[in-house]
């Protein structure tokens, strides 16, 4: 009988264990269903943000056009604004100014008044006024250069600006120097209630993020066909 127990304890002693049963087909499709479900809801939060980010870029650069508009028709001075590449290789827009824009039509009128008769004795005190009119003025020629006072909104990452130049609202041959070359900015406010016309697109890896903007001759905004209000 001992030898029987001792038998079947052996027996039972012997018998592999259980194997712990792993993960269903089920089970693992499920949980790769709610990561894909998680991961998407992230990805549109995300794009969401960049969105709403570069849709308030849009509306605030627009509002500075307008307000550039209204400096430059205030003070009469030449206006604009172009592309620069900042400190880390980046294109962002920048404000500018045409410094000294009326410095020339001050050395035309002193010359001007200088071509009455004259003694001997004004004739040799002009000489020298006007050499040192002469030194004085090519110290101030027109000049474009960055208007510190106006800040355009920053740039977000990915976003770019495109000029696109339409037909001349204003003649070249009409136009003093300082008015054409490369320094010129593209999107320009004469200061005379005229403007260069302009296409503006600002632009997210190549999708537009709103309309296109335009600078129109008498330098108004318009957005879609809408005027920008004042």
């Amino acid at each position: 009988m001992l030898l029987f127990t001792m038998q079947k304890t052996a027996h039972k002693n012997t018998q592999p264990p259980l194997l712990q049963q792993g993960f269903t087909l089920v089970e693992v499709m499920v949980v790769v269903v709610i990561l894909s479900v998680t991961a998407g809801l992230v990805a549109l939060s995300v794009n969401g943000g960049k969105a709403r980010k570069n849709r308030a870029f849009y509306e605030h650069f627009i509002d500075s056009m307008d307000y550039i508009r209204l400096v430059s028709a205030e003070r009469m001075q030449p206006m604009g604004i172009r592309i620069i590449k900042d400190d880390q290789g980046q294109f962002v827009p920048q404000v500018v100014q045409l410094e000294n824009a009326y410095a020339h039509y001050q050395l035309q009128a002193q010359k001007n008044t200088t071509n009455r008769s004259k003694n001997t004795m004004e004739l040799s005190a002009n000489i020298r006024s006007n050499s040192n009119s002469n030194a004085a003025s090519d110290n101030k020629k027109p000049a474009w250069i960055e208007e510190t006072e106006i800040e355009l909104p920053k740039i977000p990452d990915g976003v770019n600006l495109e000029f696109v130049p339409l037909e001349q609202s204003v003649s070249t041959q009409n136009l003093q120097p300082w008015f054409v070359g490369q320094e010129v900015p593209s999107v320009l406010w004469y200061g005379t209630g005229q403007a260069t016309v302009v296409n503006i697109e600002i632009k997210y890896k190549d999708r537009l993020v709103g309309d296109v903007i335009q600078l129109l001759a008498d330098g108004s905004v318009k957005v879609e066909g809408k005027a920008v209000a004042d």
